[in-house]
């Protein structure tokens, strides 16, 4: 009987592996086209995917579903970051299309992936964790845009949507030239030139790391890895290798994303561990093994590391290897330096702070527009009338700007101060809604509030007032979901009326869209000048309005609208619509 080792990986293993991308790749589809808004092909029950997301779990309080991940964790290691984090499978993919384009490089050597040991970053780790929590208090935006989630939904919106867009626009440009009404075109123009910008910074560094350093962002950077990382060196299940099997050839080390096999010492990192197996796969002495303290025989020790760190030197590479295959392994590992993984780690970190330093340390908005009660925000706005003349019309009539003193958060958002605390800015109720009036923030409500959604009307496009989408899918709870009922006395923005930039005031010409546009009768016509005339003028009510824009969207007034929707720092309730009373008429006959 021989006792040559066996050249091909152990089938537990390869099992393991190809079980974990089936459900990571459904997830990550299903993730990725909910983002899209395919609603054919994923239904709205889908969102429960967006549910289970660490982070927006915490600040929706589903304190559930927080606790099931801990356990998993504690279980099992950092099967998140592998299979529900859709930023994590995203790297993966990235990180495969790195290996595929090489394959066909000409030089391969200058973009050949570097997955090798790298000593534990605690301190990088621990920093931009400190730095996305003790940053919350102070109102900075740190923890929104270093949170997986949210970076992944601002690409997949605000990249992977556009792409999308224009390959239908590509298909229906063929298909109308055939004859076939197949496609529809839709304008793929960005939600936000900002977003856009954000999304492509974010792309490129995932590309470029994810490609060459594999999960270099996630054991670096990221603050739920660096959590979960903790929670995991506790973990029953863990990768954990033979001392007794392996020949220290290196081929782990070389296909581990995370950089946490040290074959030199032979221990596994199991902070950094994402219980991807692609090691399993890779290891053809079944050294590597996913299972409990008990049932593997763990690494040796620190004190004895040296040691067998001298026996793994000795050991016959070729008994797995070609001799060039075992020549090319010992090159390698002994050309490499650990201080450029090192080097390559603080970058990040440095940049990542300059970067953030540069774009929002000389923001001055003030914080106290947003602590602005609800009744100096109504008191700003009173209800107008049309009890001037048309003889004391100003000579500019029809010119008077405007400025909204607050921007328009989502109907159920509460207030500024509850949004700004809960979102995270993945921007799945801007993919969402189907009106497209929600579009990216830069700073409208200040620093803290950089890429939330806020509300922004434009011609034909206002806030259905029979739709609560935005609170059903938003999973950090910034959006509360709300009924129908409670959706229609929803006050998100209250009715400002110009009545300079009116167009029956300023051309004596009847109009009236705002008032017929209006659901809540918060606008209606009343009678203007003179009444042989017969001109009617727009009267607001602010207590009945609820913010919708109807009537913003509609009006015809240039170059300056002349109604508009201020926001409310504090969303209140509307009055319900007045009932009007039908007057019952009896007939005794037909009439005829």
């Amino acid at each position: 009987m021989s006792n040559k080792p066996s050249s091909r990986p152990s089938q537990p293993g390869r099992r393991l592996r190809w079980a974990r991308v089936a459900v990571a790749a459904v997830v990550f589809t299903v993730l990725t086209l909910f983002f899209l808004d395919f609603a054919d092909f994923v239904p709205s029950q889908a969102v429960w995917l967006t549910k289970i997301q660490l982070v927006p779990s915490i600040l929706a309080g589903a304190f559930g579903v927080f606790a099931s991940l801990i356990l998993i964790t504690l279980i099992f290691g950092r099967v998140y970051c592998s299979v529900v984090c859709p930023l994590g499978v995203f790297q993966d993919v990235l990180a495969f299309f790195g290996r595929f384009f090489q394959s066909f490089a000409k030089k391969p050597r200058k973009i050949r992936r570097d997955y090798r040991w790298l000593p534990n970053p605690f301190k990088c780790r621990a920093g931009f964790l400190v730095l996305a929590v003790a940053t919350i208090p102070l109102g900075l935006p740190f923890l929104a845009l270093l949170e997986p989630y949210g970076i992944f939904g601002r690409i997949a919106v605000s990249i992977f949507k556009p792409l999308y867009l224009l390959g239908n626009n590509v298909l229906a440009s063929i298909a109308n030239a055939l004859g076939s009404y197949a496609f529809v075109y839709i304008p793929a123009t960005p939600e936000s030139w900002a977003a856009f910008g954000i999304g492509l910074v974010s792309f490129a560094i995932l590309l470029v790391f994810a490609g060459r350093y594999g999960r270099l962002y996630c054991n670096s950077v990221c603050p739920v890895g660096t959590v979960l990382g903790a929670i995991s060196k506790f973990s029953f299940l863990k990768i954990r290798l033979n001392a007794d099997k392996c020949v220290g050839c290196g081929l782990c080390a070389k296909a581990c994303k995370s950089s946490c096999i040290d074959v030199q010492y032979l221990q596994v990192d199991a902070s950094r561990c994402v219980v991807c197996f692609d090691c399993l796969t890779t290891c053809r002495q079944g050294a590597l093994s996913f299972a409990s303290g008990r049932q593997a025989n763990v690494a040796p020790n620190a004190v004895d590391a040296p040691q067998s760190a001298a026996q793994s030197d000795a050991r016959p590479l070729d008994a797995l290897l070609s001799p060039r295959e075992s020549e090319q392994v010992r090159r390698e590992i002994a050309a490499f330096d650990r201080s450029k993984r090192d080097f390559i780690a603080l970058g990040v970190a440095a940049t990542t702070v300059a970067v953030a330093r540069s774009v929002f340390g000389a923001d001055e908005t003030p914080a106290s527009e947003a602590a602005k009660s609800p009744e100096s925000a109504n008191s700003a706005a009173p209800s107008e009338t049309a009890e001037a003349p048309a003889a004391d019309k100003p000579a500019d009539y029809g010119q008077t700007p405007f400025k909204r003193e607050h921007p328009i958060a989502p109907p159920g958002a509460v207030s500024f101060e509850h949004f700004n605390k809960r979102c995270v800015g993945c921007h799945l109720c801007v993919a969402k809604c189907p009106q497209k009036v929600l579009k990216p923030a830069t700073l409208e409500y200040g620093l803290r509030g950089f890429m939330q959604p806020r509300v922004v009307f434009s011609l034909e496009h206002f806030c259905n007032f029979d739709c609560v989408i935005c609170g059903e899918v938003c999973p950090a709870g910034a959006i509360l979901p709300l009924k129908m009922e409670e959706k229609h006395l929803t006050q998100m923005g209250r009715v400002v009326f110009i009545k300079e930039n009116c167009v029956v005031y300023a051309r004596n010409e009847n109009c009236g869209a705002c008032s017929e546009h209006c659901p809540t009768q918060a606008v209606k016509m009343v009678p203007y000048g003179d009444p042989e005339v017969g001109l009617t003028i727009p009267e607001t009510n602010v207590d009945l309005c609820v913010g919708c824009g109807a009537c913003e969207s509609i009006c015809p007034a240039l170059p300056y609208l002349a109604i508009y929707v201020d926001g409310n720092p504090v969303q209140l309730k509307a009055k319900p619509v007045p009932k009007e009373e039908v007057q019952e008429v009896e007939l005794d006959d037909f009439g005829f």
